[in-house]
C-alpha cells in the first residue's frame, strides 16, 4: 500500500492491482466527455478482456480511483497491430521502442482531483526501470545492503554477526557485484545485490571449467546460483533457468543458470522459407524434427526467431468451420471461461499449439515471444492439448507428431483449465432439442492450458518448496488437483510415490475387478492438470527419517522433502492361515482372534487386487494361465469388491461352476450393501450362474500346510464342518488395513499409531513437516470422536480440504487465517459431500450407491424420511431414493441392466424434490412408474448442468438480502417453475405468494433466465424470452 495525495491535498492509502471484470461498472462511470474524445467510445468488459496489461488504483474502501489499459499494439486504425514497429521508426524517434519493452495506452480515467497521484502510482507499477551493474562491490554499500539481506533472507550468519557482510565485501572485492537502478539508494528501490564466496578450491575449479562462474563479472558463457529450496523466488531469478533436479537428489538447494545469450536483443516475425535450414539446425536433436519440418513447411502462421534463430513456435490453425467445431466443444467440456469471456473473442481469434521449440538459453522470453505471436497472429488464445500416454486413436497419433521442447517453458506461461462435468444427454429422446453433435461426440481426453493476451504479463509466484506425496489414492490426488490447478501459483517440485506408478496410466473400464468411488475415472484423470505438473517416482514407502527429511522406499532410493504427505489408504493384505489342523472336527467358535501378518512366500497364483495395476496384472494371468482350464477359482472376502470380482470372472468366459466365492464371517454393523434387496439381487444371480458360495469361512491353510507355491488348495474352517476346496487361482479381497511396511515406516519415525495414523483437525501428524489424510487415519483421541474418521466421508473431498489448509503456506495472495478461539481447538471438521460406490455386479448388473456420510456406530433413533422407489432389483430396473426430513435426497440407490448415466445422477444428491419435477407429489399421485424414463425429461437436464449450483447460490443470497431465509421453499418453487416451463415468460410466470416484494420476484427470474440463456449451448431444450 501507497498514499498519495489529491490535487485538493487529500491523502488517501491506495494500493495499485491488476484490474479484475468485477470492476468494469465503476471504470465505466468514471469515462468522463474529455476522456471519451481522448480515447473514443470504449466498451470496458472488452478492453479488459483484451488488454495486455490493465492496473487499477483502489483506496481502502475498495473504490476506484483510477484506472489504465494498455495494449501491444496502438490505439485505433492509425496502423496494423502487425505493422507498428515500422510506423512508429517511420515518424517518430523512438529508436528504442520494441515489442519487449513497448505497451501502448487504450484507456485512462480517475476520480477528480486524483488524477496525477494515480498516474504516478500505476505508471510506478509499470515503469521499465533502466539498471546498471558496477563490477565492484564496494564496502560502503553496506548499510544499504543489509536491510535486502533482512527482508529476503534468514541467514543467520548476517543477523547474529553484524559485520560479517563488510568482511566478506572487503575480502572478496573482486569477486562481488551490485545492480542499481536510475542511480537511486538501492534501498529506496528494493534493487537486487548479488554477491558470492568462494573458497581457493572453488576458484581452482572454475577456473579450470572454462565458461561457469558463480555470479562473478567475468567475460563467461554462464552464471549460476543455488538458492534454498525454501527461499522466495527473487525477481533476479526471473530471468534465470531453473534446473529441473532429480527427485531423489538430496541437496536442500536449487539451481539456476543464465547464459549470456539471454541478454541478447531478439525479435519476433513470421517464418519465411528461407529459415528453413536454421530451424532444422535448431531442432535436429529432436526425437520428432521430420514431423515439425514437414508442418512448418505446410501451415503459413509461424513466428521465428530472426537473429539467432532460437526459438519457434507454430500455431495450428485449422479451416474455419473445424475451428468452430473445436472452440465450441473446448468451450462445453472445459472451464476456459474461468480466464476468459468468451463472447469477446471471435471464433478467428482461437488457435491451437501445435509445435513448440524453445533453446533453453532464452527460457526466460517465453512470454515475451508468445504475446508477440498472439499480436502478429492477430489472436487472443493459444490452446496446448497433452493427451494421456495410453489413448490410440486420431488425437493421440497427432500427439506423437507434436513437437513440444520444453514442455514446463508451456505450463510456466500458460494457466491449466479445468474439465466440466458433463450432462449425459437422452439424445433420442430430445431429438431436435438435444444440443449440437459435436458438442456431444465423444472425443479422446485431454488436459488443457491456456495461454491468452493479459496472461502474458500476469506473474506466477514460483514454489520449489518440496512436497512429497505417498499414495495415488483418491484423496492424494484431489489434494494434487487443486495444487495443480492453481493458476497464479507454479509447484516445481510436486513429487508423488506411488507403487505401481500414476493411476492414469490404466484404463479403469478395460481392468474390471474392483468397485469404485467414480472419483477419477481414467478420463477424469486425462483430463485434469495433474500429470504434466508432478514427477511420479514409482517405488513402495519402507522407511522415513525425520531428521534428514527423506523418505526410504524399496528400491533403497531416497526421496527428500519440505512436506511429507501420507495418503496410502487402506489396502487388502495377504491373508495369514489361522494353521489350525482341519484334518480334526474343528470350528469358527473355537478359533483365538489373532491377526497374524504372513510372511511366507507368496504363492504365484494367489492375487491381492489393491489397483489397476493389480487387476490389470491378474486379468493378463487368467486369460494366459487358466481360462482354458478346469481348476477352481476361489475368491475371498466379504465386501462389495467379491461381487464385481465374480462378475469379471463371469465376463471373462469363466463357467460359474468353476467359482467359489468365500465369505469371511460379517463384522457386525458392517454390510457389504446398505440396500438388502440389492444384495439378494446379486446373490440370485450366482446362483443362476451357479457361483459356489460358501459363507462364515476361515481360511486355516494353504496346501494343507505344506509348500505354498504354486496354490492348489485351501482349507477353511466353518461354524461346522472344514471346508477342503481345489484351487487353481486364489483372488483375494480380505484383511484390509494399513500396508505392513507403512506402519513399520510410521512406527519407526515415532508417528504416533493408534490402529489408525494419529492426526489433528489440522491434518498434521506430531511432526510439523508430515500431514496426513484419508482412510490411513484417525483424529486423535483427545476430541472424543472416535466414531467419524476421514473414512466416513468423501475421500475427494478430503483431498482439496487438505490442499486448501495448506495453500496458505504458500499462496501469497491468501491471507493467514486469524488463530481460532480457544474453545474450538477441540473440534473436527465433518464434511458434506455424498459417499459413493459403484461397479457391475453379477448378473450384469450396473450398481451406483450415494449417500450420506455417516458414524461408523450410528446410535440413536434414526429420523423418519421419505422413500421414492420405482422397478425391481430381479428385473435390472430398481431405483431408490430417500428425502430427508428437508424434502433433500438424502440417499440414492440404482441397480439397473443398462449403463447408467452416473454424473447425472450425482447431480441429485442434496437437490430439493422440487427441483426435480415435483418430485414427491407427481410419485404419491401415481405418476411416475419408472424413475429412470423420470430423469430423462428435458426438465431435469437443467439440474444436471454443472452450474446449476452457482444459480443456487445466487437465488439463495438474493433471498437473504430481500427477504430472509425462511423463503428458501419459495425460492426452490419458483425455479422449478422457470425450468419446468416450455417458454420462459416473465409475464406468464406466477411466483409464491410468499414472495411479495416485486423486486424480489423480478431479480429471482431475471437470475434464472440468465442462466438458461448463457447456458444455452448446452441446454437448447429450454426456449428462452423472445425465441417464440
Amino acid at each position: 500500500m501507497q498514499t498519495v495525495t489529491s490535487d485538493s491535498a487529500r491523502e488517501e492509502t491506495v494500493t495499485v492491482r491488476r484490474s479484475e471484470s468485477a470492476d468494469a461498472e465503476e471504470i465505466d462511470g468514471l469515462i468522463s466527455p474529455s476522456a471519451q474524445a481522448v480515447f473514443g467510445r470504449v466498451n470496458v468488459i472488452h478492453l479488459l478482456e483484451k488488454a495486455n496489461l490493465a492496473v487499477t488504483l483502489t483506496n481502502e474502501k475498495g473504490d476506484i480511483l483510477g484506472h489504465a489499459s494498455f495494449f501491444d499494439h496502438p490505439i485505433g486504425d492509425l496502423v496494423d497491430q502487425t505493422q507498428w514497429e515500422a510506423f512508429m521508426q517511420e515518424h517518430f524517434s523512438v529508436g528504442q521502442c520494441t515489442p519487449f519493452n513497448t505497451l501502448f495506452l487504450h484507456l485512462f480515467v480517475a476520480r477528480p482531483n486524483f488524477t496525477t497521484a494515480s498516474v504516478k502510482e500505476i505508471m510506478r507499477y509499470d515503469k521499465k526501470k533502466s539498471v546498471s551493474i558496477f563490477p565492484f562491490f564496494r564496502v560502503e554499500d553496506h548499510n544499504d545492503i543489509i536491510p535486502l539481506f533482512d527482508e529476503q533472507t534468514n541467514l543467520l550468519s548476517i543477523s547474529h554477526q553484524p559485520f560479517f557482510l563488510a568482511a566478506l565485501i572487503e575480502a572478496e572485492e573482486h569477486h562481488t557485484a551490485v545492480c542499481e537502478m536510475n542511480t537511486v539508494v538501492l534501498y529506496s528501490l528494493k534493487s537486487v545485490c548479488v554477491c558470492c564466496h568462494t573458497s581457493q578450491q572453488e576458484e581452482a575449479e572454475i577456473s579450470e571449467k572454462s565458461n561457469t562462474f558463480c555470479i562473478q563479472i567475468f567475460d563467461q558463457n554462464f552464471c549460476v546460483i543455488t538458492v534454498p529450496n525454501l527461499s522466495t523466488e527473487f525477481p533476479l531469478l526471473q530471468n534465470f533457468i531453473r534446473v529441473p533436479s532429480i527427485p531423489t537428489s538430496l541437496p536442500q538447494h536449487e539451481l539456476y543458470i543464465f547464459h549470456r545469450d539471454g541478454i541478447r536483443s531478439l525479435s519476433v516475425r513470421p517464418a519465411v522459407a528461407l529459415d528453413r535450414s536454421a530451424v532444422s539446425a535448431l531442432v535436429k536433436d529432436l526425437s520428432l524434427n521430420e514431423s515439425l519440418l514437414q508442418d512448418l513447411d505446410r501451415y503459413y502462421e509461424t513466428g521465428c526467431d530472426q537473429v539467432s534463430q532460437q526459438t519457434l513456435l507454430l500455431t495450428h490453425l485449422q479451416s474455419d468451420s473445424q475451428r468452430l467445431c473445436d472452440i465450441e466443444y473446448i468451450r462445453a467440456h472445459y472451464n476456459i471461461e474461468s480466464f476468459i469471456y468468451f463472447s469477446h473473442h471471435g471464433y478467428d481469434e482461437h488457435a491451437q499449439i501445435l509445435h513448440f521449440v524453445l533453446k533453453t538459453t532464452v527460457q526466460h522470453f517465453s512470454k515475451n515471444f508468445f504475446k508477440e505471436v498472439l499480436r502478429q497472429a492477430r489472436k487472443s488464445c493459444l490452446y496446448l492439448r497433452i493427451y494421456p500416454p495410453y489413448h490410440t486413436g486420431r488425437e493421440n497419433k497427432l500427439l506423437k507428431n507434436s513437437c513440444v521442447h520444453h514442455l514446463h517453458y508451456v505450463l510456466n506461461c500458460a494457466v491449466p483449465v479445468c474439465p466440466r462435468r458433463q450432462i449425459i444427454y437422452p439424445l433420442e429422446e430430445l431429438g431436435i432439442n438435444a444440443p449440437s453433435r459435436r458438442l456431444t461426440e465423444d472425443q479422446a481426453p485431454f488436459a488443457l492450458s491456456l495461454v491468452s493476451r493479459k496472461l502474458t504479463m500476469e506473474p506466477k509466484v514460483t514454489i520449489n518448496t518440496r512436497i512429497v506425496l505417498v499414495g495415488a489414492s483418491d484423496t492424494g490426488l484431489a489434494f494434487l488437483e487443486v495444487l495443480c490447478s492453481c493458476p497464479h501459483l507454479r509447484f516445481n517440485s510436486l513429487t508423488l510415490i506411488s507403487t505401481h506408478g500414476f493411476p492414469g496410466d490404466y484404463n479403469r473400464e478395460d481392468a474390471g475387478f474392483l468397485s469404485t468411488s467414480h472419483a477419477y475415472s481414467s478420463r477424469d484423470l486425462a483430463q485434469i492438470p495433474v500429470r504434466s505438473f508432478i514427477r511420479v517416482v514409482t517405488g513402495k514407502l519402507v522407511g522415513i527419517r525425520r531428521k534428514s527429511k527423506y523418505v526410504l522406499l524399496s528400491s533403497g532410493e531416497k526421496v527428500p522433502y519440505d512436506h511429507l504427505i501420507l495418503c496410502t489408504g487402506l489396502q487388502y493384505r495377504v491373508p495369514c492361515p489361522t494353521g489350525v489342523d482341519v484334518s480334526q472336527p474343528v470350528t469358527n467358535s473355537q478359533l483365538h482372534s489373532t491377526h497374524s501378518r504372513y510372511t511366507g512366500p507368496v504363492p504365484s497364483n494367489l492375487f491381492t487386487l489393491n489397483d489397476l495395476h493389480d487387476c490389470m496384472a491378474a486379468r493378463r494371468w487368467l486369460c494366459a494361465n487358466f481360462l482354458e482350464l478346469e481348476d477352481n477359482a476361489i475368491v475371498y472376502g466379504n465386501n462389495i469388491d467379491i461381487y464385481t470380482t465374480v462378475e469379471t470372472l463371469l465376463s471373462l468366459g469363466i463357467r460359474g461352476s468353476r467359482i467359489h466365492l468365500v465369505l469371511l464371517p460379517p463384522v457386525p454393523g458392517v454390510s457389504s450393501f446398505l440396500d438388502s434387496s440389492v444384495e439378494k439381487a446379486a446373490a440370485m444371480a450366482m446362483e443362476n450362474a451357479m457361483v459356489q458360495i460358501h459363507r462364515n469361512c476361515v481360511l486355516a491353510q494353504f496346501n494343507n500346510g505344506k509348500q505354498p507355491d504354486p496354490l492348489t488348495s485351501a482349507s477353511f474352517t466353518t461354524d461346522a464342518e472344514p471346508l477342503h476346496l481345489q484351487c487353481g487361482v486364489f483372488i483375494n479381497l480380505s484383511n484390509k488395513g494399513v500396508d505392513y511396511d507403512a506402519f513399520n515406516s510410521f512406527n519407526k519415525s515415532f508417528l504416533v499409531f493408534d490402529g489408525r495414523l494419529v492426526i489433528n483437525s489440522s491434518f498434521r501428524t506430531t511432526n510439523s513437516s508430515i500431514w496426513a489424510a484419508g482412510p490411513l487415519t484417525k483424529f486423535s483421541r483427545r476430541y472424543y470422536i472416535d466414531e467419524w474418521t476421514h473414512a466416513n466421508f468423501n475421500s475427494k473431498e478430503v483431498g482439496q480440504d487438505l490442499a486448501a489448509m495448506m495453500l496458505p503456506l504458500f499462496d501469497p495472495t491468501v491471507e493467514p487465517a486469524e488463530a481460532p478461539p480457544p474453545e474450538t481447538d477441540r473440534l473436527v471438521l465433518l464434511y458434506k459431500q455424498a459417499k459413493i460406490q459403484g461397479g457391475k455386479l453379477p448378473g450384469g448388473y450396473h450398481y451406483l450407491h450415494v449417500t450420506k456420510p455417516s458414524p461408523t456406530d450410528l446410535t440413536g433413533p434414526k429420523l423418519q424420511d421419505r422413500a421414492i422407489v420405482t422397478g425391481q432389483p430381479e428385473r435390472g430396473d430398481y431405483f431408490c431414493l430417500h428425502l430427508d426430513c428437508y424434502e433433500l435426497v438424502e440417499t440414492l440407490t440404482c441397480l439397473s441392466l443398462k449403463p447408467l448415466p452416473v454424473s447425472n445422477y450425482l447431480s441429485l444428491y442434496m437437490k430439493h424434490q422440487q427441483l426435480l419435477g415435483q418430485l414427491l407429489s407427481c410419485y404419491q399421485q401415481g405418476l411416475i412408474p419408472d424413475l429412470y424414463s423420470f430423469f430423462t425429461q428435458s426438465s431435469c437436464l437443467a439440474v444436471f448442468h454443472d452450474r446449476f449450483s452457482d444459480l443456487e447460490q445466487e437465488l439463495q443470497q438474493t433471498l437473504k438480502l430481500k427477504v430472509g431465509a425462511p423463503l428458501l421453499i419459495s425460492y426452490i418453487t419458483l425455479i422449478a417453475e422457470i425450468l419446468l416451463s416450455t417458454c420462459v415468460s416473465l409475464q406468464d410466470l406466477c411466483p409464491p405468494d410468499q414472495l411479495k416484494d416485486e423486486d424480489s420476484r423480478a431479480a429471482l427470474r431475471s437470475s434464472a433466465v440468465k442462466y438458461l440463456s448463457y447456458n444455452r449451448n448446452l441446454l437448447p431444450m429450454f426456449a428462452c424470452p423472445g425465441q417464440l
